[in-house]
């Protein structure tokens, strides 16, 4: 995936697609009080990847309501720099919520409120030139929560449309993501996820992913998505280490614990954004894991997915004259 360098302005220009689902997302701040924000794996990684790289074209896609919380998240996509050409609007549903509360070593706990989230019918609401519009992307991004949310037939079809464009040419990215609670059962989610590896060619999984399919070392790891054809891979082995494997390269970056986690919701999802961001602008796979890992644990320093966006420009600028 790799670009040289002096192509950057093409690619830079060149839209990136994330797909996925964003929430409205109510952070506990002690006992009775609540932060309203806006929250989803794909589109976190889609704010933190722009944030990072602002020459970057960045879009999320998915599908919203009609209500005033939908209208509130396409305000904070242009606030944020994020181009909404590829929103779906479904005026019977509403976008989903959720409530996120944390211990006191920074893990999460969530209920949510999403059986009536218009991103659940993404598929169905896709406009005819939309596939075509994508083809001109130079990365799309999925995750398994993207896959999770979609009832099986919109799941295959958008698995179809992602494996079309990956043979024209496409760039497809996947983060597996497993969340238990969002699948039918384990088979279902096995063959899911299993499909999202084969169609995607950048893999950005983390370890505990593959308790899904009974393996726990590393290399049985690598070995089993072998087979899935990947061009290039990184295991996320929580806070200890993350693995870069390609066909030209192999690397480890093991990763600055942070003692004093406040929340790490949502840090996985600002490494895959900043990693990818990198890897487009012509970084090597170690040095756009240490950029991602930075910002991954900068975000758990701070409540709810979302870091303020001051307090970003703050540590990211202070980053790179480091």
């Amino acid at each position: 995936m790799v670009q040289q360098s002096d192509n950057s302005q093409i690619y830079s220009s060149k839209p990136i697609v994330m797909i996925g689902e964003c929430m409205m997302e109510l952070s506990q701040y002690g006992d009775d009080k609540f932060h309203k924000g806006f929250a989803g794996d794909t589109f976190n990684s889609s704010v933190y990847m722009k944030r990072a790289f602002e020459q970057l074209n960045v879009n999320f896609m998915s599908c919203i309501g009609s209500d005033t919380v939908s209208t509130q998240l396409l305000d904070m996509l242009q606030l944020e720099g994020l181009d909404n050409r590829f929103i779906e609007v479904d005026e019977k549903r509403i976008m989903g919520a959720y409530m996120v509360q944390t211990d006191n070593q920074g893990e999460r706990s969530f209920l949510y409120w999403r059986n009536d989230s218009a991103a659940k019918l993404l598929m169905q609401n896709l406009s005819k030139n939309a596939e075509q519009a994508l083809q001109d992307c130079q990365l799309i991004f999925f995750s398994g929560i993207t896959l999770a949310i979609l009832n099986d037939n919109d799941r295959a079809q958008l698995l179809h449309m992602l494996c079309r464009l990956r043979n024209k040419g496409v760039n497809i990215a996947f983060d597996p993501n497993y969340r238990p609670a969002l699948w039918e059962n384990e088979k279902v989610a096995q063959n899911a996820i299993g499909q999202g590896f084969q169609v995607a060619n950048i893999l950005l999984p983390g370890m505990e992913d593959f308790e899904l399919f009974g393996l726990r070392q590393r290399q049985q790891i690598v070995k089993f998505l072998n087979s899935c054809g990947f061009d290039e891979l990184i295991i996320k082995d929580g806070s200890k280490s993350v693995f870069g494997y390609s066909s030209d390269a192999c690397c480890e970056v093991q990763v600055a614990p942070n003692p004093a986690v406040i929340d790490t919701t949502s840090a996985g999802d600002a490494f895959a954004g900043v990693y990818l961001g990198a890897r487009i602008l012509g970084l090597d796979m170690k040095s756009a894991i240490e950029k991602a890992a930075a910002v991954a644990k900068e975000v758990t320093n701070h409540r709810g997915s979302i870091m303020p966006q001051e307090k970003f420009k703050n540590f990211w600028k202070g980053y790179k004259a480091a």
